[in-house]
């Protein structure tokens, strides 16, 4: 299965899913930094993970420059959605606590 051809192409990949999770969002401001210290080592997993799919023998992927997209753009979704809870529970620690307390929802 051939890798994508250039670095060139990587990068290509890597800021168009950026660029589409901050566009697909643009309207409460997603801004993805790639040398943010959180997210570089989420890259960096997540393209080993990606090299590791295509090197081994399994015949799922059709299209490997669309896999590495979307494998970047989820990265790049789910770390935004990680980035805001953060930023949310930190205005509303109130909402926190009593979220922790309340088991009305739970079966054991």
């Amino acid at each position: 299965m051939p890798y994508p051809t250039t670095n060139a192409a990587l990068h290509w990949h890597i800021l168009n899913a950026k660029y589409r999770v901050e566009k697909y969002h643009k309207d409460i401001g997603v801004i993805i930094p790639l040398d943010d210290e959180e997210l570089k080592p989420l890259m960096t997993k997540a393209l080993r993970r990606y090299f590791n799919v295509l090197r081994s023998n399994e015949k799922h992927i059709k299209n490997v420059e669309n896999y590495l997209y979307g494998t970047m753009q989820n990265l790049f979704g789910v770390w935004w959605n990680k980035q805001a809870a953060r930023e949310y529970a930190a205005k509303h620690p109130e909402e926190e606590k009593s979220a922790d307390n309340d088991n009305s929802g739970l079966y054991y």
